[in-house]
């Protein structure tokens, strides 16, 4: 099982690094995490700040609603698919 990290934890190593109280490499050392998580945490946290770490599972705040279109827009798009297949099996019904 894969070990997970508090928000809180996450944001203050974020913020250690920020403010170049200490580096990913000692934080890495001290903590016994991987480099470029810890440097995926402090990328995350600038780009969003304290809405960043949402969850398990979740995405990224600034990432969501592209995702949530994106997911709709292949929906509509195999829906459109079939719909073309029913109407050309109609139309062949009917002939």
């Amino acid at each position: 099982m894969r070990k997970t990290y508090e928000k809180s934890f996450k944001i203050e190593i974020a913020k250690k690094i920020r403010d170049k109280k200490e580096s990913v490499s000692s934080v890495s050392t001290t903590y016994n995490i991987s480099k470029p998580i810890v440097s995926r945490w402090v990328s995350e946290f600038n780009r969003c700040g304290n809405k960043v770490f949402s969850g398990k599972g979740n995405r990224l705040p600034d990432r969501a609603n592209q995702y949530a279109l994106e997911e709709e827009n292949k929906r509509l798009k195999e829906e459109i698919e079939i719909l073309k297949k029913f109407a050309l099996f109609f139309k062949r019904e009917k002939l």
